[in-house]
């Protein structure tokens, strides 16, 4: 059977194509770049020659229409994404799609049709368990609105006796992803500083078992049928014992009320809609993880002849990708990621309940590039008036990560100026600053200061220390590397973004 498919160089696409392909089909895939949606079927060890591939997006109708020519059933796998928040006009852009794909994929005779939607189009849930016959939800994000938008256009045509079938994931794990799904990027920045757990919990689909369930949709699948696959469902709280059984690495965890997961979700789309910045976390995110509540799958599970992976496996498989892929710190993946040594309390002091909470909206927003046009404007002079008022004791970001504020005597002038920093105090009373200035492609004044003039004045915790600056050397930035990323991560996105070596200098008393 020649099987049309859309989202082949996505997560659930490219391993749909590789259980097509196993099950004797013929995949022709709408892709807007061939070279890249052969490069993920590699990683999967499909060979791209088996697979037709059609230059076109989803959003023209022209080149759907070509695509479909010939094709028996089809698969519609592809979405427009924005669950970080705000991405353009995305309610628009999913329904036109799956207007286009499934719409066509009906008027041609295509039989069947199957579309790709969501467990989250029943969330918050009316009952204990999410069944087909579940109302359908009212979204705050456009991703969650045009999902639904989507959903209740296939609906439509099902009702009109057109022969689709729609399916809905949970929580879709899994090794070889081509960016980092939803529910794999939470669980990596979760497990990386700490684990929340509110009310609720997630089903957790392997994306092998879903790939092999729609491969099997299309020779089953007559019409008119709405299959739940939410998978295995979890508590949050047998999330963390499962990732600590798994790991031998105990996860650090916090207490979170619905209300405030909620209302976190909520305040994080409020300021991506004045400035938009990637983070996992939305109002319907923070829905899905407090009111989920598992999906009646046997149905599905016995239509299609499917029997489900042990959910270990599927978490360990997961696991063990994000830390090889870099996503994972090794030392949180513990026997699933590189040997390495195992992290002390020394090395990983337990984050304040202010760093659980904040820091990784602070993360995200100090790493965006429109930061670095605001923060350089906005920071320094906050934290110097700050530092002035609280005689020496206070600076903005202290509570997050270490904080000094540094004199300097100008390099021009000859003058005394004032900059506050993150810092790494080291274990011989030293402390190791970086010239980042927000990922821009300057070098920061204060680091031309100290070249000319390294004798300088840290005040710290309330103490001012005279001190000597030394910059180090690329042996010396190597060792020290590490330790800076332990205390401020976002190290990492500003050497990607600029193009310079960042000056790291080790401040020493006098």
């Amino acid at each position: 059977m020649r099987v049309f498919l859309t989202g082949a160089s996505g997560f659930v696409g490219s391993h749909t194509v590789a259980a097509l392909l196993a099950a004797g089909h013929e995949p022709r895939a709408l892709v807007r770049d061939p070279g890249r949606a052969a490069r993920t079927l590699a990683t999967l060890g499909v060979d791209p020659s088996r697979v037709e591939f059609v230059q076109g997006d989803m959003l023209d109708a022209d080149a759907v229409s070509r695509a479909l020519d010939g094709c028996d059933a089809a698969i519609h796998a592809a979405a427009a994404i924005g669950v970080t928040g705000p991405a353009g006009d995305l309610v628009s852009a999913n329904v036109t799609g799956t207007r286009n794909v499934v719409g066509q994929a009906v008027e041609r005779g295509l039989s069947p049709v199957v579309h790709v939607s969501s467990v989250a189009v029943f969330v918050p849930p009316d009952g204990p368990v999410i069944t087909p016959a579940s109302p359908l939800a009212s979204p705050h994000t456009d991703y969650g609105r045009s999902k639904v938008a989507a959903e209740r256009y296939a609906r439509e045509l099902q009702a009109g006796g057109a022969p689709v079938a729609i399916v809905y994931p949970g929580g879709v794990c899994g090794p070889d992803q081509p960016h980092l799904d939803a529910l794999p990027e939470g669980l990596a920045g979760a497990l990386n500083l700490a684990l929340p757990l509110p009310p609720g919990g997630v089903g957790v689909i392997d994306v092998r078992d879903l790939a092999e369930g729609l491969a099997r949709a299309v020779t089953t699948a007559r019409g008119g049928e709405r299959w739940p696959l939410g998978g295995a469902f979890l508590s949050w709280p047998q999330v963390a014992d499962l990732c600590d059984t798994l790991t031998g690495v105990p996860c650090r965890r916090m207490r979170v009320p619905a209300a405030v997961m909620i209302a976190l979700g909520r305040a994080l789309d409020a300021a991506k809609r004045v400035r938009s910045f990637e983070y996992p976390l939305t109002r319907d995110a923070a829905q899905m993880m407090v009111g989920l509540v598992p999906t009646d799958d046997a149905p599905t599970l016995a239509a299609l002849g499917l029997t489900l992976r042990p959910v270990e496996s599927t978490v360990a498989d997961t696991l063990r990708w994000l830390a090889a892929s870099g996503h994972l710190d090794h030392r949180r993946a513990g026997r699933l990621g590189p040997e390495a040594p195992r992290p002390t309390i020394k090395e990983r002091p337990m984050p304040t309940l202010v760093q659980r909470t904040l820091g990784p909206v602070f993360r995200y927003v100090s790493g965006a590039p429109w930061f670095a046009r605001i923060g350089p404007k906005v920071v320094p002079p906050l934290d110097r008036a700050l530092h002035r008022i609280s005689g020496g004791r206070v600076l903005l970001g202290q509570a997050l990560v270490p904080s000094l504020l540094l004199t300097t005597t100008g390099a021009k002038t000859g003058q005394r100026r004032q900059v506050p920093l993150a810092c790494r105090p080291e274990e011989d009373g030293t402390w190791l600053v970086v010239g980042s200035n927000f990922g821009r492609e300057k070098h920061p004044a204060w680091t031309a200061n100290l070249l000319k003039n390294p004798d300088a004045e840290v005040s710290f915790r309330g103490r001012t220390t005279p001190v000597t600056a030394h910059l180090l050397t690329d042996a010396e930035r190597a060792d020290a590397w590490p330790r800076l990323i332990q205390v401020w991560p976002v190290y990492d996105r500003y050497v990607e973004r600029t193009q310079r070596e960042l000056r790291i200098f080790r401040l020493t008393p006098r």
